[in-house]
């Protein structure tokens, strides 16, 4: 059963980690794909990659997702590349690891705004298009930090993960009955570059915790987004789905 075949996606922060995770479940589902990331210098070799592994039409594209305005070209852009939006996957995050003396109020604003802001930018870009076809995945990357306040988390980057919860939970109110699906998963420590920012010890300490005695993988999360991405998944909407090897019980 596969009923992602044929549909389209947007997956932000997707030149590597979970987001490349992400985009090449879904593309190996025959979903085609629009990449976009700030890292413009590994977004095309991302996207070459994950055409050439799947046989999926991929388009990417460099961009500020905090950027009202370039946030209306990309969709515009994407839409005249791939016909129509079905799925959008807000993935992008940024996580400065500070404790409170040492955060500024530019780098609140700045984790506010790639973190909760973008999602609403592209959110209410895409929806329009959504509501006329009367079918769409809206997909946001919490965190588990979102709902436990995180281990070695910073205080900005939790709470914005808290905040995108919220934000799941009230977009879903009000596009449901349009045939439009919003759900959030929140992931545990994945083996990214952002685990990859902390010490050996601290993530043994998640280890540790697991049930699984493990990292999390990026296809891990692909795995569930492409299950909420799918047609199975239309009664499933404001829901937290938890990635986390048992870290996180609730």
């Amino acid at each position: 059963m596969n009923s992602l075949n044929g549909m389209t996606a947007i997956v932000t922060g997707s030149a590597q980690g979970m987001g490349k995770g992400i985009a090449l479940g879904l593309a190996q589902r025959g979903v085609n794909v629009a990449l976009c990331d700030v890292k413009s210098d590994v977004l095309e070799a991302t996207r070459t990659e994950i055409e050439s592994r799947t046989g999926q039409k991929i388009v990417a594209h460099a961009l500020d997702i905090t950027d009202e305005t370039k946030v209306k070209v990309f969709i515009a852009d994407v839409i005249r590349e791939l016909g129509h939006i079905d799925i959008l996957v807000n993935n992008a995050g940024i996580h400065p690891l500070r404790p409170i003396e040492e955060i500024e109020g530019a780098e609140w604003d700045l984790v506010f705004n790639v973190n909760v802001k973008a999602h609403f930018l592209l959110a209410k870009e895409v929806i329009p298009g959504m509501r006329a076809r009367t079918f769409g995945r809206i997909i946001n990357i919490s965190s588990e930090a979102g709902k436990n306040g995180g281990t070695v988390a910073a205080l900005h980057y939790a709470a914005s993960k808290g905040a995108v919860l919220a934000f799941t939970r009230n977009l879903a109110q009000q596009v449901g009955a349009d045939g439009i699906t919003v759900n959030a998963i929140c992931p545990g420590r994945i083996q990214t570059a952002m685990s990859g920012a902390v010490s050996p010890k601290e993530n043994q300490k998640f280890i540790d915790n697991s049930i699984t005695k493990s990292l999390g993988l990026p296809e891990d999360v692909a795995y569930a987004v492409c299950y909420l991405a799918g047609r199975e998944a239309s009664f499933v909407t404001a829901e937290t789905m938890n990635v986390n090897g048992g870290t996180l019980r609730d």
